[in-house]
C-alpha cells in the first residue's frame, strides 16, 4: 500500500479539537464516496474546516483515483463522519462520485487492502465494514453508492480478485439485431451500441468492446440512478427509453463538498457524538467543557462547576430548551447554532446613521436583521427609527443612531 501521512499537514481549527477514544472502543468501518468528480485530502480538509467550521477533516484516510492512501488522523481520533456512529468508526473516504463514476481498479484495491489492514488491526470482523448509508439513521444518504455487499465478498476473496472479463455467453449475437433483455455476460453489436449511448452520456462504461462485463453493468445501474428508475444492471424496455430520452444534466461545480456534509437531518447525529455534561463528583473535565464555558460566559477553567451548572440553565432558558443544566443533544444543538451565528457576524466598524447617499453594507445587515425589519443592507429612515425603538426600551440615547453603545446592547 502507498500510504502517505498527512497528520500534521492538513487544515486544522485553531480553537476545536476532536476528542480521543481508545482503540478497543472501535467496532465498524465506514467506507464513504466524496460524491465530487475530484479532491483530495487537502481539498476536504480545508472545506471541513473553513467552511463547515469543524476541528480537522472528517475523515480518517482519504483512497484518490490512482490508489495512493492519504492518512489523515490517528485511529483514537473521533472525527465527523458518520454521526451518532463516530464514536466507534474509522471513516474511509474513496474520492469519486459514484453515482456517475466507476469505481478505478487501482483505488478498489487500495480500498480493499487498507480495510484487510484496519480489520486485521483492530480485531473488526468483515460484517461491520458497512457503507455511510448503513450506519443508523443514514438510510437516506447514498453513500458511497457502490454494492457493498460486494465490497465485503471482495474483502473475503483473497487479494480481491474480480476478472475483468465475463465468460462468453450461450447468448452472443452479431450482427445489428437488438435483443429485448440485455445483461451481463451478453455479447454483441447491440451491447457495443449501449456503451457508446452510455458513453455519449457521460456514464463511461469502460472499452467499448461489445462484452457486457462489470464495468458496463456498474454504468448501467449509475445511469438507472441518476434516471430515477429501477436499479438492476438490466437492460429492458424501462432502461431502453430511458437511454433514448435521456438529457444529460450540466456538471455542478467541485466544491470538495463530502457526502457528509451536515444538513438539517444530520445535525442530531453531530451533537450526539459528545458526552453529556453535568454536575457530579468527581467533576468532569475537559476540551469540551471549556467549549461550553466560553458559549455560555462561565469561568474558562474547563471544570464543570455550579456556576458553569448555572450559566448553562440561563443560556437553556434563553433558548427556550429544558432547562436542567446539563448539556446534552439538545443543549449541543443550541450551542452549535450560537456558534454558527458568531462566525457569521460582523464585528462593529463605524457609526451608523440615515445619511446622503444612504449607508449600506454587512454592518447595516447584520442591525436589521437584529431589529426585525427588512433586511437590505441600506440604512434609511426606517432602519433608524427601527433603532430608536430599541434604544427607548434599552434606555439609552434615543437618535436612531448606532454607535458603540447601541452595538453592544444589540449583540453583545
Amino acid at each position: 500500500m502507498n500510504i502517505i501521512d498527512k497528520r500534521s499537514s492538513l487544515a486544522s481549527s485553531r480553537s476545536r479539537t476532536y476528542r480521543k477514544r481508545a482503540r478497543s472502543a472501535i467496532r465498524n468501518i465506514a467506507i464513504h464516496h466524496s460524491a465530487t468528480t475530484s479532491g483530495s485530502a487537502e481539498a476536504f480538509a480545508r472545506y471541513h474546516v473553513n467552511e463547515l467550521g469543524w476541528p480537522g477533516i472528517g475523515y480518517h484516510y482519504v483512497v484518490s483515483r490512482d490508489g495512493s492512501i492519504s492518512r489523515c488522523h490517528d485511529l483514537e481520533v473521533v472525527s465527523y463522519h458518520v454521526g451518532n456512529s463516530n464514536s466507534h468508526a474509522v471513516g474511509i473516504c474513496m474520492v469519486g462520485d459514484f453515482r456517475t463514476q466507476s469505481l478505478p481498479d487501482a483505488q478498489r484495491r487500495a480500498t480493499l487492502d487498507l480495510t484487510r489492514y484496519l480489520m486485521d488491526e483492530l480485531n473488526i470482523p468483515v460484517d461491520n465494514v458497512w457503507g455511510h448509508i448503513e450506519f443508523p439513521g443514514y438510510s437516506w444518504k447514498p453513500c458511497p453508492s457502490i454494492s457493498m455487499q460486494s465490497f465485503r465478498n471482495w474483502l473475503r476473496e483473497e487479494g480481491g480478485a474480480m476478472s475483468n472479463r465475463p465468460t462468453q455467453s450461450p447468448t452472443y449475437v452479431a450482427g445489428v439485431r437488438q435483443r429485448s433483455i440485455l445483461s451481463r455476460g451478453d455479447q454483441g453489436d447491440d451491447i457495443r451500441a449501449l456503451q457508446e449511448r452510455l458513453d455519449e452520456l457521460g456514464f463511461h462504461p469502460g472499452p467499448i468492446d461489445g462484452i457486457f462485463g462489470r464495468q458496463t453493468r456498474d454504468a448501467v445501474m449509475r445511469f438507472q440512478r441518476s434516471a430515477s428508475i429501477s436499479v438492476d444492471g438490466i437492460v429492458g424496455p424501462q432502461t431502453r427509453e430511458a437511454l433514448r430520452d435521456f438529457e444529460p444534466t450540466i456538471e455542478q461545480p467541485d466544491h470538495a463538498s463530502p457526502t457528509d456534509e451536515p444538513d438539517e437531518r444530520e445535525e442530531m447525529y453531530y451533537s450526539e457524538t459528545r458526552r453529556m455534561l453535568r454536575l457530579i463528583q468527581p467533576r468532569m473535565r475537559g476540551t469540551d467543557v471549556q467549549e461550553v464555558q466560553r458559549k455560555v460566559g462561565a469561568t474558562v477553567d474547563g471544570i464543570f462547576g455550579p456556576e458553569t451548572q448555572e450559566r448553562v440553565r440561563q443560556f437553556q432558558s434563553n433558548e427556550r430548551i429544558t432547562v436542567d443544566g446539563i448539556v446534552g443533544p439538545q443543549t449541543w444543538r443550541a450551542l452549535d447554532r450560537v456558534e454558527q451565528s458568531s462566525r457569521n457576524r460582523v464585528s462593529y466598524q463605524r457609526l451608523l446613521s440615515v445619511q446622503t447617499p444612504n449607508l449600506r453594507g454587512s454592518d447595516v445587515k447584520q442591525v436589521q436583521d437584529a431589529l426585525g425589519v427588512t433586511t437590505d443592507g441600506i440604512y434609511g429612515p426606517m432602519t433608524a427609527e427601527a433603532v430608536r425603538s430599541f434604544q427607548r426600551r434599552e434606555a439609552i440615547t434615543v437618535d436612531g443612531i448606532v454607535g458603540p453603545q447601541t452595538w453592544r446592547r444589540l449583540f453583545e
